[in-house]
């Protein structure tokens, strides 16, 4: 089976079987979409909507040509090129098939795992949101502990080399709150 044939079974596969709408899933995208200078086209990618309505990434899905085993340094090749591509989109999802066998891996990035199912559509945007309230809690936190001071980043009071030109010790106009 060409690698063609096995991107249409795959987008039907996420379509009837994890419910993927046909609106949220891009084929042949350019990896320099993501950034600039960056080589390689993403066979198949799923999307969310975020709050600001802009298509973010939660899969991508490589495809091989049935025929190629996917051991050895071939699938070595695949699985850096798929690490270099999770870190350049965050899609935090990978898939990498030959219509045949299928290899998968979450965020953790850590363990591919020929018998892990693929989750839904719904548990995908579900988790994506999730995802998005923790960032945005985090940002919250590190915002309301780092407002104080000269803006270096720094925890009010701490004394440190901001390079905020206050020598008095800290950031605080000469006064430690230790």
């Amino acid at each position: 089976m060409s690698k063609e044939l096995v991107k249409e079974r795959v987008i039907k596969y996420l379509m009837e079987d994890l419910l993927v709408p046909q609106d949220m899933i891009d084929t042949d995208v350019a990896l320099s979409e993501f950034e600039e200078g960056a080589e390689g086209v993403l066979d198949i990618m799923v999307n969310v909507k975020d709050e600001q309505d802009y298509f973010a990434p939660v899969m991508i899905v490589q495809c091989m040509d049935e025929d190629i085993a996917l051991e050895g340094e071939t699938l070595q090749k695949q699985i850096d090129f798929l690490e270099d591509v999770d870190n350049i989109t965050m899609a935090g999802r990978l898939v990498l098939t030959n219509g045949d066998a299928m290899m998968y891996a979450d965020w953790t990035g850590e363990e591919y795992d020929t018998e892990a199912k693929l989750p839904t559509y719904e548990t995908m945007v579900k988790e994506f949101f999730e995802m998005e309230e923790q960032v945005k809690a985090a940002e919250a936190e590190h915002h309301h502990e780092h407002s104080k001071g000269c803006g270096c980043g720094g925890h009010h009071g701490e004394d440190h080399e901001c390079g905020c030109g206050n020598s008095e010790g800290g950031c605080c106009g000469g006064h430690n709150h230790k």
